[in-house]
């Protein structure tokens, strides 16, 4: 299995599907420029010791602000045997860029 690159709006309809989970790996500070609707925050360096607590049963989102780091945690979690793992390309960036929506973290 391979991780998928979706793009902003490959995203923007899977914001609200029920089988999929939205993860912020960016570092607390990072969080002052917002998150995306409906995502969990987890930072990248603490995915290794939080990756098993995670639902089997949903697909895995990454994103980071650029999407360098979030390749990195895609390719983590599928080197641990989750199948269904996907990252935003550009990443936080990009999706503000497309003008989809991002709240107050």
């Amino acid at each position: 299995m391979s991780l998928k690159h979706l793009t902003p709006d490959d995203l923007l309809p899977l914001l609200n599907a029920q089988d999929v989970m939205l993860i912020d790996i960016r570092n607390d500070h990072e969080l002052v420029s917002g998150i995306l609707p409906g995502a969990m925050h987890l930072p990248l360096g603490n995915l290794a010791s939080s990756l098993d607590q995670l639902p089997q049963d949903k697909k895995l989102v990454f994103y980071c602000r650029s999407g360098v780091r979030s390749i990195s945690a895609g390719e983590f979690a599928l080197s641990q045997g989750r199948q269904d793992v996907s990252h935003l390309a550009g990443g936080i960036l990009a999706w503000a860029n497309a003008g989809h929506p991002i709240i107050e973290a």
